[in-house]
């Protein structure tokens, strides 16, 4: 964009800004999709929605808005245009791979969404079952001594009442 304000090329310009506004708009509705897919399977799985969930929502926007800053700041300094003609000059290269990126990304974050949820309550399954068959001795050792301890009375009494009948 630099050598078309130095040529006073504001179409391209004015073009370029247009796709990249596109292109933020299209990221951003792609977050917005994931965001709420993410909430109402977290209903659905009847997975508590914390403030946790919501700052990496938002530390999420934050990282993706700074990489397409970037890739905007990119396609400005490198003089594309002086290599290709308008039609093609007029795409901003790296914020359109950026872009694309990322709207991948959240695409696949959608679809995985469900299973990623009903992995994290299976893990959480997982860790207590694995808690209590590490507590089952001791849980093995007390129902044993209790179990000895009723015996042992039901024994006293039963010979101490045979006792008496004689």
């Amino acid at each position: 964009m630099i050598l078309e304000f130095l040529k006073e090329d504001y179409a391209a310009i004015t073009m370029k800004l247009i796709v990249v506004g596109i292109l933020w708009c299209a990221v951003l509705l792609a977050m917005i999709i994931d965001f709420f897919f993410g909430i109402r399977k977290a209903k659905q799985v009847g997975e508590v929605r914390s403030s946790e969930g919501y700052k990496r929502s938002v530390s999420k926007f934050n990282q993706y808005f700074g990489m397409l800053v970037f890739a905007f700041i990119f396609d400005a300094i490198v003089p594309i245009s002086y290599f290709f003609e308008f039609p093609i000059s007029a795409i901003p290269v790296v914020s359109l791979l950026a872009a694309v990126a990322l709207v991948f990304t959240e695409a696949k974050s959608v679809h995985e969404k469900g299973d990623e949820k009903q992995r994290r309550k299976l893990d959480a399954s997982l860790v207590q079952v694995l808690e209590l068959l590490e507590k089952k001795d001791d849980v093995i050792q007390e129902l044993l001594s209790k179990y000895k301890k009723e015996n042992e009375s039901n024994n006293s009494d039963i010979s101490g009442s045979a006792s008496d009948g004689l």
